[in-house]
């Protein structure tokens, strides 16, 4: 007669028919203490007689032994044991197995400014679960991390650091702090992605790369120069974003818009002249008017950018009124305007009406375009912008300010020459001013902050010589310099421009073949690039990658030839040497003798990192570089357009430069914030794997990354005190389980499932596992990480731990060592353990890599040094529906089974087997 605990009860129902009788068992309470650890080191003899009754039996058990615990005193020190081996080492062994498929992951490089904040952390870890499963899938990976070297962040720094302004440095010494600081930050970021247990080269200077090496440099400037031989380089003056706080040019990716931003908007007459007016407008003057002085009526948040109007647009189809106010001013607006100007203009009487296609041609002055000075007079033009759901249905029109106003004067053909841009630099009102009108108060401008006492000047201005009729504050979203936090203009300015008409549509179809995660970003990307027509790859600072362009009196000379000279020079001597070297050494042989100078633009830093996919050599031709691109939601407008653009631009192949596009949202606190430190929301990832006052003890990097597989990515992600309580409870519940497996399985030999006989619960849970593998691996594929996290917990928690443990304990500890019950569970908990493992490698490789060095003596791979090397692919054969099937009927019955064997327990009855 065998004593058995109740879970014994349906193994044996599994196992086959048997015969049960219940008996009253007065010993009951000491029969079972099955489910302890017994300890590696000796008992304490101290103890007393009475703890010892548990023990009378267990030198007659079979109980689980183990190195592997349950929690570590010191869990930084206990990674650090696995971290080399896990990422340097594993890195350098896998990428030399060249019989292996190649998979390409791009790193899309971090500004090298600052210590790593929790996003970083989430990217990071999410490109190295890929790798990772890449890496144990039998693919040997290629990945290289990179950084951004150049732009405003890191000038920045280095300007504070030497505590000067970035007109009072000569370029050469900004340039070596700058470099100083960015080579100091990538020290730091480096260490910190390894504490991440980031998988790469790290100890190889060619492991990782940075964009202000000299080779990535001359790289970028030979795909700058193969743009410019298809004619695709331009260099012209038109509107751009231009940051006075920080004196450059910003791509639109730059930006940041703000709500809550105050105006001071402004109604403006324009006086029209009799011999000025249109046909139509003149015909409705003379007979409903009565020739009273006529003016247009424009709308204008941005009161600055009048002295650069040249056309007022209207739309051919809207109806537009002569009307008079109660001031007595008879002014042109939209017929559709009327009513809601009145709170503003006050009431109107209506003298006369026509349409917007009779205004056209209509010439007029403002206060900065005076009849009596030598430029042509602007004029009114139809562009199909215009509606009239805002302003006085009349819009002012400055191309030198606005891109849309630039545009419509192209397609007017009415785009002048020169562009009227009385703005310097710094921000600031010009001497142009004078010389454009007669006006005497004109003069008070000059010298002043468009966007600070320009303005109000300004508005005084107008106010003074009666051409205000209106001024209304108001608070609307407005762009602001992403890195100085402060508001913009929209400047002409002389710039280079890659003109994106030729390769917008062989973009468009490229991203066709590419697939996105989620799905929906593709049309993100695609509305970006449909929306550009060009790129402004220009930028006024000195720390970046000077634009090769020399000038001579006609303008610029960028030909191949002259190209191939200054990067030749660029190449042996340095791209410093652009700076420091005398012009001479640039100047190519045909134009020696002539007097030419050179430009100090330097090249956009998405233009720096767009153009690291030249860098991907490895690759079948015709087909994409990398294998995926992962960034955050942001790169939309930056890296995962700037690379898409530079690629076919230069590359005619038609090919974009990623197969896959993952893209993961921000990481905010449990509340929906943006963590910041000033709000102390914020948390560091550093601080969470190492430990701090603030945010208390350590939880190591596998609680990180059990973290960040765990949130859904694709949109925003929270962290915060109870995220991070749930990882670490999911830690503790992985660390239990396989903690059983390996106590129960580390001093056995391997055992081979095929040569043991299994019972139907042992060919249930290889069943129920075998599923689980199936929808892991699909998991996995689609990068769903945390469907691999849930569905691995799920089945340790429910189907191992709250199952089938309870149901082995027995077998385990009491039948006989080499009994063939015992065999089969210990074959089938060998064969969890490893699939486990492997399950869990990606996501956590430090436990992975502890487990496979505590279960050595029952893995059939004994050899290898790292899980990693064990190739993983899902065993399908042991899916048995059948066997499925009839453990779904006998669960049925277990909650009334366990109910009853409940019930006599408490009676002190024991269930016997016959």
């Amino acid at each position: 007669m065998n004593r058995l605990s109740h879970n014994t009860l349906l193994s044996r129902s599994l196992a086959g028919p048997s015969c049960l009788r219940v008996a009253p068992a007065p010993w009951l309470r000491h029969s079972t203490a099955t489910s302890r650890f017994a300890s590696t080191s000796p008992s304490t003899t101290a103890q007393k007689a009475s703890n010892d009754k548990r023990k009378a039996y267990s030198h007659t058990l079979l109980l689980p032994r183990t190195t592997f615990p349950l929690k570590h005193k010191d869990i930084v020190a206990a990674e650090k044991k696995y971290r080399y081996k896990t990422s340097d080492e594993l890195y350098k062994v896998q990428v030399e197995r060249h019989d292996n498929p190649l998979f390409v992951l791009h790193d899309g490089p971090p500004y090298a400014n600052g210590h790593l904040h929790m996003g970083h952390s989430l990217n990071r870890v999410l490109k190295d679960i890929i790798n990772r499963y890449q890496v144990i899938r039998g693919k040997r990976v290629h990945y290289i991390p990179g950084w951004d070297c150049h732009g405003l962040p890191i000038e920045h720094k280095a300007l504070a650091a030497l505590g000067k302004s970035h007109t009072s440095l000569q370029p050469l010494e900004l340039r070596a702090e700058a470099r100083k600081v960015a080579l100091d930050a990538i020290e730091i970021q480096k260490a910190q992605m390894r504490a991440l247990a980031v998988m790469a080269d790290w100890d190889n200077e060619k492991g990782t790369y940075r964009t202000l090496d000299h080779d990535y440099e001359i790289r970028q400037l030979r795909l700058f120069k193969t743009m410019v031989e298809r004619g695709l380089v331009k260099h012209r003056l038109r509107p751009t974003y231009y940051s006075p706080s920080n004196r450059t040019a910003l791509a639109e990716a730059e930006l940041k818009y703000t709500d809550g931003h105050k105006s001071k908007s402004v109604y403006v007459g324009f006086p029209v002249e009799e011999g000025d007016m249109s046909e139509g407008l003149r015909k409705v003057w003379e007979e409903d008017c009565g020739k009273a002085p006529l003016e247009l009526a424009i709308w204008t948040t941005t009161p600055w950018s009048l002295p650069g109007n040249m056309g007022v647009a209207v739309h051919d189809e809207m109806d537009y009124v002569i009307g008079r106010t109660e001031a007595g001013r008879t002014l042109v607006l939209a017929a559709d305007r009327v009513i809601p100007m009145e709170g503003v203009l006050g009431s109107m009487e209506i003298l006369g009406r026509l349409s917007g296609s009779q205004l056209v041609g209509t010439r007029y002055t403002h206060l900065f375009q005076s009849s009596g000075n030598s430029l042509t007079r602007p004029a009114v033009f139809s562009a199909k912008h215009v509606t009239a759901t805002a302003g006085t249905g009349l819009v002012h029109s400055a191309p030198a300010h606005g891109h849309e106003d630039y545009e419509a004067f192209i397609e007017a053909g009415a785009l002048p020459e020169e562009l009227r841009c009385p703005i310097d630099d710094d921000g600031r009102f010009t001497q142009q001013l004078v010389r454009w009108s007669k006006e005497e108060g004109v003069k008070s401008l000059v010298g002043e902050e468009v966007l600070g006492g320009g303005t109000d000047k300004m508005v005084d201005l107008l106010r003074s010589t009666g051409s205000l009729l209106a001024e209304q504050p108001i608070e609307h979203r407005y762009p602001y310099d992403w890195k100085s936090k402060k508001p913009i203009i929209v400047r002409a300015t002389p710039q280079w421009f890659a003109d994106l008409d030729e390769v917008k549509q062989t973009a468009i179809a490229a991203l066709q073949n590419v697939k996105f995660h989620p799905v929906q970003s593709k049309n993100r990307l695609e509305s970006f690039v449909t929306s550009r027509n060009e790129w402004c790859i220009s930028r006024q600072r000195s720390w970046g990658v000077p634009i090769p362009a020399l000038f001579g009196s006609d303008g610029p000379i960028m030909d191949s030839e002259t190209l191939d000279h200054v990067l030749g020079v660029l190449d042996q001597k340095g791209v410093d040497h652009w700076w420091s070297g005398p012009v001479e050494d640039f100047i190519p042989p045909k134009f020696k003798g002539q007097k030419l100078t050179r430009g100090y633009d330097t090249l956009d830093v998405w233009f720096d990192s767009g153009s690291s996919w030249t860098m991907l050599h490895e690759h079948k031709d015709g087909e994409p570089p990398a294998d995926v691109y992962l960034e955050g939601s942001d790169q939309h407008r930056g890296w995962f357009q700037s690379s898409l653009l530079t690629k076919l631009i230069s590359s005619p192949d038609g090919q974009a430069p990623y197969r896959t596009v993952i893209t993961h949202g921000f990481v905010m606190d449990e509340e929906g914030e943006k963590m910041s430190k000033s709000a102390g929301n914020g948390i560091s990832p550093m601080e969470l794997i190492h430990g701090s006052e603030q945010n208390g003890p350590a939880h190591g990097t596998d609680v990180l990354r059990l973290w960040a597989a765990s949130v859904d990515y694709t949109s925003d992600a929270s962290i915060g005190p109870s995220s991070i309580a749930q990882a670490t409870e999911v830690m503790r519940r992985l660390r239990n389980a396989t903690r059983f497996l390996l106590a129960n399985t580390a001093n056995s030999e391997p055992l081979s499932l095929t040569e043991v006989t299994l019972s139907k619960v042992d060919a249930y849970i290889l069943h129920e596992l075998a599923q689980l593998e199936a929808s892991v691996e699909e998991a996995y594929e689609a990068y769903a990480f945390n469907r691999v996290l849930q569905s691995t917990t799920t089945f340790i928690s429910s189907t191992l731990s709250a199952f089938y443990f309870d149901i082995i304990k027995d077998v385990l500890y009491c039948d006989a060592s080499n009994s063939p019950a015992r065999n089969a569970v210990i074959a089938v908990l060998q064969h969890t353990l490893q699939r486990i493992v492997r399950i869990l490698a990606p996501i956590t490789p430090h436990l992975a890599e502890e487990l496979h060095a505590h279960s050595h003596k029952s893995s059939s791979q004994e050899d290898a040094p790292s899980v990693f090397l064990n190739a993983w692919h899902p065993d399908s054969k042991w899916l048995n529906s059948s066997v499925k099937e009839e453990a779904t009927t006998l669960l049925a019955l277990r909650t009334t089974v366990q109910k009853l064997v409940e019930e006599a327990r408490a009676a002190q009855y024991v269930i016997i087997i016959l």
